[in-house]
């Protein structure tokens, strides 16, 4: 299928409100009134919906009356009771509620019109009954969202559109997960991501057929309704390569040569990265006219070191004995005298805060790796659409050190106890060093092409 930027149009919001008149939806009561019902032919008439619907009368005499609401007329809907078998009616619209499971072509819900009684509101006589059709979908188009990369790893914001019987159509886009549960799709080159829900074109460009991707949509009600997306790639993109470790850098070993795309009529860079550490390998296609591709491996960083702890404070001395110490005296005259003498001791000294504890020195950073790129002759003149860079990681920072703990003070007594000395402070960690940048070396191989 053809590619085109979509411009989606509100579709109710253009359409005039027009009534329309089903075939057979007229019914005479006893006298001689005539009733069909109309609905709004811009809703489509779906499970989910809700549909605007009016009742019409005509007398025996010609004369027309109509429901407020859709027909704006000026009969009250208060003397109409509505059943619906595969729905609910309320305030003037039917909201459907068919099974959503089946394809609904030559189907349809039946609505039924009977007077309603003025007590308790129940039915009334029974007036007409009115099929009303389902529509159904007549096929479907897979969209995208206006211009996209178009290259391994890039992400496409897709949805489908789907075309009823009736010429109406909506549009569900991605997240497929959430909004796409109504189709199947059969993928080749792309996937669904996990992440966004969208397409993803897949990363690896040597699992990719002819250089094109595929998506194939049908409809889970009738899987004969299908579309198909079919995207030709042009790998114009700037890729990133970053390969990051937990310790020492990863050596990598690179190739680079020249192919000729002659299905998009493209010189490609055709670069592999082998990750010496992992065994991985990766494969990327650089269109030389607008591509490029940066490629790093970082070492670690080195972790900090841990703080010291603080020293804890000395304990506050003892208050000095109190000691009470009564005299009794016998006077001259035979009476006693007794005198109570109260003695404070010396207080206890403070105990020596806690010395802090030492931080803990910082981890070194991790090397760079070292990185080889082998290039045939004809890669040399797009080596400059290759930026390869080797990171050392850097040194932690060493930890605080931790405070002395203060002196305990000394207790109250007769003399005062002495305070206790203040704990000294630790040492603070030192800083690891940085890790040393690998090495990147260019080697032309072959002869020349």
């Amino acid at each position: 299928m053809k590619f085109f930027i979509t411009i989606l149009i509100p579709l109710i919001g253009c359409l005039r409100v027009i009534a329309q008149t089903p075939v057979n939806n007229t019914t005479t009561d006893t006298a001689k009134q005539k009733y069909m019902l109309e609905y709004d032919p811009g809703v489509i008439r779906v499970k989910g919906n809700s549909l605007p619907v009016g009742i019409v009368a005509i007398s025996d005499k010609g004369l027309r009356s109509q429901t407020k609401g859709f027909l704006n007329g000026t009969d009250s809907w208060s003397k109409y009771k509505i059943d619906v078998d595969s729905g609910t009616y309320s305030n003037g619209q039917i909201k459907i509620k068919g099974s959503g499971n089946g394809y609904k072509k030559g189907d349809s819900l039946t609505v039924t019109v009977y007077t309603k009684k003025w007590f308790l509101g129940g039915r009334g006589k029974w007036l007409f009954s009115q099929k009303i059709p389902y529509n159904y979908e007549a096929k479907i188009s897979v969209l995208t969202a206006g211009n996209f990369s178009k290259a391994p790893g890039d992400h496409v914001q897709f949805g489908v559109r789907t075309y009823f019987d009736n010429k109406l159509y909506t549009d569900k886009w991605a997240p497929a997960k959430k909004n796409l549960k109504d189709f199947a799709f059969k993928f080749d080159g792309v996937h669904i991501s996990k992440s966004k829900g969208d397409l993803k074109i897949d990363k690896d460009p040597a699992k990719i057929s002819n250089d094109k991707i595929q998506l194939i949509a049908s409809l889970v009600k009738n899987t004969a309704i299908t579309d198909t997306l079919n995207v030709l790639l042009d790998y114009v993109a700037n890729y990133q390569c970053n390969i990051l470790s937990g310790g020492a850098g990863h050596d990598l070993n690179i190739t680079a040569a020249i192919h000729h795309d002659s299905i998009i009529n493209a010189q490609l860079l055709t670069i592999q990265v082998i990750d010496a550490a992992t065994r991985k390998t990766y494969n990327y296609w650089v269109n030389t006219n607008g591509g490029s591709l940066a490629i790093l491996s970082k070492g670690a960083d080195g972790s900090d070191g841990l703080n010291g702890l603080d020293g804890l404070a000395g304990t506050p001395g003892s208050p000095g004995a109190v000691t009470v110490d009564m005299e009794t005296v016998t006077n001259a005259d035979g009476t006693t005298t007794t005198t109570t003498n109260t003695v404070t001791g010396a207080g206890g000294n403070g105990g020596n805060g806690q010395d802090g504890g030492n931080g803990q020195d910082g981890d070194a950073g991790g090397n760079g790796g070292n990185i080889v790129v082998n290039y045939s002759p004809a890669a040399a003149p797009f080596l400059s659409l290759i930026k390869v860079t080797s990171t050392a990681g850097r040194g932690g920072s060493g930890g605080r050190a931790g405070r002395g703990g203060m002196g305990g003070s000394g207790g109250s007594g007769n003399p005062n106890g002495n305070a206790g000395s203040n704990g000294l402070d630790g040492r603070n960690g030192f800083d690891g060093s940085g890790g040393r940048q690998g090495t990147v070396t260019f080697i032309r191989v072959g002869s020349v092409e």
